[in-house]
């Protein structure tokens, strides 16, 4: 056989079985590598991941060893010959500059290693996560005892300890007893990702894990936050809030504030194009609607089929497949309605709870990530008085200011005015997002909001709700009335 001669015909041209090889090779090899990078980076983890559960109660542990905290790991890449390359093709400074501004955010740094038994009796050496700042080392002196919180799981991502004297792999997090205590940091490393380390420019008070960072749990083996009081925030808010004895005025605004008249009202903000209804309920509904069309044209080919031998085994084999279809789509079906009826019990609380506020931008815009950007937000409860809201919007307005020149991750997260100010300010709200809201220059002011404490007060964050303006406000608002109406006859 001349293996020359064979050729694959197509409805353009006919190519040599060559030519297909090699774009079968090409397709093949791409699948093959991207494949392999998926998985490398399943086992490599990533910082996107919740944390490992931890036990349910602290335990006891004993200081063993004190260590210096390593350089934050982006260093690194500064410090190599294709990193200095790197930076000089983008202009940016030399490495030394890099390692010098890396150093300057130690503050005096350092890792804590104690050791505390397991369920099982054993005896386990763990690094404490939280980064303690020198000023805070006389509390944990070689032989004291400490209160830690540990995880079940205490695998890691590193190595074993190779060297006598090395820092211990495994992590372990200092209790609730210790909120009050400043830290430099956290050193996560191996516990997610191999490296996985933050220093602040200077110490905070209060965890940096719990309340704040996603844990796996019993209740959501996905990630949940494990409950705890946050305090590590920086720019001192309590010392901005004190100096906001004579804030400027803000306008609020002087139209009635349009508080829902009903339930439906507040199904209809919530959902206002209909894209939850057609998700949740017509589109299962028309997917189970396919395997019945099915079902019936199976039948009528069977109880016509004028052969003598009747369906063979492949006819069969579309019945079972097609039940299985339809048994696949009642189940999404029923799963969906139970999500929907979860809606309509967060609709009531949204209509008997919600707090109406009035909508304010905020001095920092969040970046898209493609050279856009989008607005954050404050929000003013509409029942206070004019002096509280202009108090609570000027704290958050320099807040705000302070701490994006420092470290802006914790706004990427709701925050509570009472949370940062203390009770004095509640009635605030800090939004890092609102649904219905494009980019910064699509921000019309003065709009308004419901804010809804969540009904778990473990739960982390509250339910934001936009209120519709204009034509589509009174457009919703007249389609609520002809439902009540309807459902009173």
């Amino acid at each position: 056989m001349d293996l020359t001669a064979w050729t694959c015909c197509t409805d353009s041209q006919d190519l040599p079985w060559w030519a297909w090889l090699v774009v079968g090779g090409f397709v093949g090899g791409l699948l093959i590598f991207i494949l392999t990078r998926v998985i490398a980076v399943h086992r490599s983890g990533t910082t996107l991941d919740p944390l490992p559960r931890l036990t349910e109660e602290p335990v006891s542990a004993m200081v063993q060893a004190i260590h210096p905290a390593p350089l934050p790991a982006w260093s690194r890449r500064h410090t190599s010959r294709i990193g200095r390359l790197v930076d000089w093709y983008r202009g940016l400074a030399p490495a030394a500059a890099h390692e010098a501004y890396v150093r300057s955010l130690m503050h005096d740094a350092w890792l804590v290693e104690v050791e505390y038994a397991t369920k099982s009796g054993e005896r386990a050496r763990a690094c404490l996560a939280d980064v303690i700042p020198g000023s805070e080392l006389p509390r944990f002196t070689v032989g004291a005892d400490i209160s830690v919180r540990c995880f079940e799981s205490p695998r890691t991502r590193l190595r074993a300890d190779a060297a006598a004297g090395a820092p211990a792999t495994m992590r372990c997090m200092l209790a609730d007893s210790f909120t009050d205590m400043p830290r430099a940091g956290y050193d996560l490393d191996g516990v997610r990702v191999r490296v996985e380390r933050v220093r602040w420019s200077e110490p905070r008070a209060g965890s940096p894990f719990f309340g704040i960072m996603e844990f796996k749990t019993e209740h959501d083996p996905s990630g949940g936050k494990v409950g705890g009081e946050r305090r590590s925030f920086p720019a001192t808010p309590q010392d901005i809030w004190a100096g906001m004895s004579q804030p400027a005025p803000v306008i609020r605004g002087a139209e009635p504030a349009p508080r829902p008249e009903s339930v439906h009202e507040v199904r209809l903000w919530e959902d206002s194009d209909s894209f939850a209804r057609t998700e949740l309920i017509f589109a299962p509904i028309f997917w189970v609607c396919l395997p019945v069309a099915a079902i019936g044209l199976l039948w009528f080919l069977t109880v016509n089929d004028s052969s003598d031998a009747g369906p063979d085994g492949f006819f069969w084999v579309l019945w079972v497949a097609v039940f299985v279809w339809l048994l696949v789509s009642v189940g999404v079906l029923v799963h969906r309605f139970s999500i929907r009826k979860e809606d309509l019990v967060s609709h009531e609380r949204i209509y008997r709870h919600g707090v109406l506020c009035t909508l304010h931008r905020a001095p920092w815009d969040r970046s898209g990530g493609e050279g856009d950007s989008s607005p954050t937000f404050i929000a003013l409860d509409s029942r206070l008085d004019d002096r509280a809201a202009a108090r609570i919007h000027r704290a958050f307005h320099t807040w705000i200011l302070a701490v994006t020149a420092v470290d802006a991750s914790c706004l990427d997260e709701i925050l509570p005015a009472e949370q940062l100010f203390g009770r004095e300010a509640q009635g605030g709200w800090y939004l890092p997002f609102v649904s219905g809201f494009g980019t910064a220059e699509d921000f019309a002011a003065h709009q308004w909001v419901l804010v809804t404490a969540p009904e778990d007060p473990e739960a982390a964050l509250p339910i934001v709700t936009t209120v519709p303006q204009g034509k589509a406000f009174r457009r919703m608002r007249a389609k609520a009335r002809r439902q009540i109406e309807r459902s009173r006859r």
